[in-house]
């Protein structure tokens, strides 16, 4: 029986390939698994390995990482399959079992003949991401496990810093326990877990906005150090600037949150944080704004000006 294991977070597909190991072999010590990248491969390549015995154990596992090839994904390098594949499945080794891993964050391909064959036949499980509302109890319960007192402000900074990114989450709490195991605060979580790139770049619009050009400007030099390149800045901010034009818009057009949530496909958390911070914003000081990055951009990219400097000086001549 082959299965598809897929969900947007690499580490709870990679939890849940180990989950199904344990419980299709659970009385034994003993099983011979393989890992081939889709990416690397052929269908070939797929069916040699599955009917090949193994040399160790009775059993084998073969597990077929980045399986994009079951999405409608259009990527490059995408593994191209017949039906020999869809053929070997109908008459597999029952000694082998065979797993499709997919880090998708949507669903798969309905489409597809080897979905179809093994939503039929076979198995297909979803990792569901946690859901915004569900994070700080996740982080909670984790600190609680391991019998760590830690308060609810480190726990709220910890979620939005690692931004729903579980991956991010296991990393950068494995540095904050090598620098502090117990009585965690807000100021230790800021002292060691690093604010995502849209967060920093979050605070500089929103200190530029509220006529904080210092502030802003030493953000700015602070994500430098960190060699972020300004190119990017002037790409984020100029992403933030328009998603902000809209959230304006909409909600002087008497739309709820949830309904612009909807409209612009994001989090009711963000809509409500973006209104509460830049409510008051005038919409021609964004579209001024948007106008100058574009002109800073063009001519960053003509090399008619330093990046760096030329971004400084876009800040202070905000």
């Amino acid at each position: 029986m082959a299965i598809i294991i897929f969900g947007a977070q690499s580490l709870m597909v990679k939890k849940q390939v180990k989950k199904f190991l344990m419980e299709t072999f659970p009385n034994q010590n003993r099983y011979d698994v393989t890992y081939l990248n889709s990416k690397d491969i052929s269908e070939g390549n797929i069916i040699d390995e599955c009917q090949q015995m193994s040399l160790s154990c009775e059993n084998k596992v073969v597990v077929i990482e980045n399986s994009n090839f079951l999405t409608a994904e259009r990527i490059k390098d995408k593994m191209n399959f017949s039906d020999d594949l869809l053929e070997y499945l109908k008459n597999e080794n029952e000694f082998a079992k065979l797993i499709f891993t997919v880090i998708y964050d949507k669903k798969l391909d309905s489409r597809n003949s080897i979905v179809k064959y093994i939503k039929e036949k076979g198995k297909i499980i979803e990792c569901k991401d946690l859901k915004d509302s569900d994070w700080e109890i996740y982080v909670a319960k984790y600190f609680e496990k391991r019998s760590i007192n830690i308060t609810k402000d480190a726990i709220k900074e910890i979620c939005n810093r690692c931004n729903g990114d579980l991956n991010v989450f296991i990393n950068e709490v494995n540095k904050l326990l090598l620098y502090k195991m117990n009585n965690i605060t807000v100021k230790d979580v800021d002292l060691i877990i690093t604010k995502p790139l849209e967060e920093n770049i979050f605070d500089i619009l929103n200190k530029l906005l509220h006529n904080k050009k210092t502030s802003a400007i030493s953000i700015y030099r602070d994500l430098v150090l960190q060699k972020v390149e300004p190119v990017v800045l002037i790409s984020i901010i100029s992403t933030t600037l328009t998603y902000l034009d809209r959230i304006l818009f909409l909600n002087n057009s008497h739309y709820s949150y949830a309904q612009i949530a909807k409209e612009t496909n994001s989090n009711l958390f963000r809509v409500m944080v973006t209104l509460r911070e830049f409510k008051d914003v005038n919409v021609n000081l964004i579209h001024d704004t948007l106008d100058k990055l574009y002109e800073l951009d063009k001519t960053i990219k003509h090399n008619s000006i330093d990046r760096f400097y030329g971004f400084e000086l876009f800040l202070l001549n905000f």
